[in-house]
């Protein structure tokens, strides 16, 4: 009985929640800023260069994190007409307001800009969005928002199928003519400027047909009935501090002034008119989910799990996959299991317990260990830089166990021909929940470059998998020209890989 009447008060509880909190109509969306009408020295550029090269798109590997965010200060400087961005995160530490800084200066100048945000990473950032907001050339919308602010949890009493779905892209797009499409979110931690750690990702900069694509896919996220604008969301007191977005005030002037300097210098080189040198022409393809999949409403058809699957299913020699998030579900292990076994060389990099962030992913990822070594897969796992013991009460403590380096790249190539780069990690959270995004790339100079970045990379800095004569597995870490053989996982303790293993129990593979 007392059970009962528990379940009625939380049923009436999040029935009053979401009466109180509701989201806005479609009455509260004020109109885009203006776009101008102005000549653009980026379209000029880039389209001197698509015409040599019609159907193609000139390609760039932006691979390192310092090298990242200055190509995004830099285009953003050269904006003369429009910015359009959408990310699954940006922080409000240095790098992410720095290049809100930047922004805010090219709508000072005219320049109208649109700022697609997800609200899930969005804790204690409300009034930098609502002061962003408040510029009469910025318009800021919100993915999936959360109506009661000041205690975020509430939401999910009443309305967690929803809050459950979160838009994961990642794109920047100036003037209509450049963007830059991967794996990074802005922050520090992605643009090497962190002090806990690193991602270890890749974007891909675009000029050409690819443009127009993306262009095209950002007005449908826009538009969507998942995007909500900023000012109808957040309190009234946010839309003070415009000021402060214009020059912010770092505790590290130091390095700063470095990525000040690191954007200078990527004016001239990371941009179209640094011309054919910097610049790879291939066939690409932009898949995203379609916007519908935020409520449950896309087909299966619609999803960009559907373009891939087949893609990857369908290698005939060689696979090389990196998800920092690696969950392949009963499904997914079944497919990489049957390619291996039929002689296509499957390469996974994923994270190690030590450097992940999110350890109950790893929980879902362990169990497949062992089929995919059977099969005839590679593992491996990326290793921190100083190997430290991992406690049970570490887990989800830190942003980085290990203090090194983590995967966050969703990237792979087939057949050393097509890449993939994007948002979409290899789980069951990208496929079937977050709305993600990615360039299918035909360009074998790209695969073979992918190649070659993990022959060099993967002995020194991960450890390889193997399985000792009874199955079980072991952990291959190479140091200095020696090897060493751990027969259970590196830096853990008993206790935690029996966390992990009661984790990797609940059904709750789905949500990962």
């Amino acid at each position: 009985m007392a059970l009962a009447i528990a379940g009625l008060f939380l049923v009436l509880l999040a029935l009053g929640l979401r009466l109180a909190f509701p989201l806005p109509g479609p009455g509260d969306f004020p109109p885009d800023p203006v776009l101008p009408e102005r000549p653009s020295a980026l379209v000029e550029a880039s389209a001197d260069l698509a015409a040599e090269h019609p159907g193609e798109s000139g390609l760039r590997v932006l691979s390192s994190g310092e090298e990242a965010f200055a190509a995004r200060m830099a285009l953003v400087r050269r904006a003369s007409r429009s910015i359009d961005a959408r990310y699954y995160i940006w922080e409000g530490d240095l790098t992410g307001r720095m290049l809100l800084a930047e922004i805010v200066a090219a709508a000072d100048r005219g320049v109208r800009v649109r700022l697609l945000v997800d609200d899930n990473p969005t804790a204690g950032l409300d009034p930098m969005w609502g002061a962003a907001a408040a510029h009469p050339n910025i318009a800021v919308r919100l993915f999936n928002p959360m109506t009661i602010r000041a205690v975020r949890s509430a939401n999910y009493l009443f309305d967690f199928p929803r809050l459950n779905r979160r838009m994961h892209n990642k794109s920047l797009t100036v003037d209509d003519a450049v963007t830059i499409v991967g794996g990074r979110n802005v922050g520090d931690e992605y643009f090497g400027a962190g002090t806990d750690g690193l991602f270890i990702d890749l974007d891909m900069l675009a000029v050409g047909a690819i443009v127009p694509e993306v262009v095209r896919d950002f007005e449908r996220y826009w538009s969507s009935e998942a995007a909500y604008p900023a000012g109808a969301i957040l309190p009234p007191s946010a839309s003070t501090g415009l000021a402060g977005l214009r020059d912010p005030a770092f505790a590290d002037a130091v390095l700063a002034a470095r990525y000040r300097a690191a954007a200078d210098s990527a004016a001239a080189s990371l941009t179209p008119e640094a011309g054919e040198g910097a610049l790879l022409w291939a066939r690409a393809e932009l898949v995203s989910d379609n916007p519908a999949k935020a409520h449950d409403k896309a087909s299966r058809a619609d999803l960009l799990a559907a373009r891939i699957v087949p893609l990857i299913a369908g290698a005939r020699e060689r696979i090389d996959l990196v998800s920092g998030y690696f969950v392949p579900g009963r499904r997914g292990a079944e497919w990489l299991s049957g390619l291996a076994r039929k002689g296509v060389r499957v390469r996974i990099v994923t994270n190690s317990i030590q450097v992940t962030d999110v350890p109950v992913v790893h929980a879902g990822y362990a169990p497949y260990r062992a089929e995919l070594l059977t099969a005839g897969a590679e593992l491996y796992e990326a290793r921190p830089l100083g190997v430290r013991e991992l406690a049970a009460g570490d887990l989800g403590q830190t942003r980085f166990s290990g203090g090194g380096e983590s995967v966050h790249a969703k990237t792979f190539a087939v057949d050393g021909r097509y890449v993939f780069v994007g948002s979409f990690n290899f789980d069951p959270r990208s496929a079937l929940l977050n709305c993600e995004m990615g360039l299918v790339i035909d360009a074998p100079e790209l695969a073979e470059m992918l190649a070659g970045a993990l022959d060099r990379g993967l002995p020194d800095h991960s450890y390889r998998l193997s399985q000792g004569e009874d199955g079980s597995l072991r952990w291959n870490e190479r140091s200095g020209g020696n090897e060493r053989i751990h027969t259970s996982e590196p830096g853990t303790t008993a206790p935690a890989r029996a966390l992990v293993w009661a984790m990797s129990k609940l059904p709750i593979e789905w949500m990962l």
